[in-house]
């Protein structure tokens, strides 16, 4: 009598190693397969936008401060130390190098003018209030 034991294990592909870009995950074929077609930016929205922990402490405690400024035409400025918070974890995270050249002081500003921007609409609506 023979005796076969099959283990079941999850085949991840190169999505285990850790190192690809969320844009890569949900990007159809033909991704980008250089680091220089990538927009950094938009990979960086995009993990700002989707993960949990981003979300809960760094980006909502802004948010909440936002409401108070609402209107303020500097309240753009509440969002820049956030963002740069968001651009270390998601360095980290997903082992970026050289985060200088990728993100620069004036494009971080441009982001937190877009979602102040955003955000503002929805303060706006009452998306906020408790």
């Amino acid at each position: 009598m023979i005796i076969q034991v099959h283990a079941l294990k999850q085949d991840t592909g190169h999505v285990g190693n850790g190192k690809m870009l969320l844009k890569e995950l949900f990007s159809p074929i033909g991704a980008p397969k250089e680091n220089d077609d990538v927009n950094w930016l938009e990979d960086l929205k995009f993990f700002m936008d989707n993960d949990n922990e981003v979300l809960s402490n760094v980006m909502f405690p802004a948010i909440k401060k936002h409401t108070n400024y609402k209107g303020h035409p500097d309240a753009y400025k509440i969002y820049i130390k956030p963002i740069q918070t968001c651009k270390e974890m998601y360095c980290s995270k997903y082992g970026i190098e050289e985060p200088g050249e990728k993100f620069s002081k004036e494009t971080l500003i441009n982001m937190a003018r877009k979602i102040a921007g955003e955000q503002e609409k929805y303060i706006e609506r009452g998306d906020y209030e408790d």
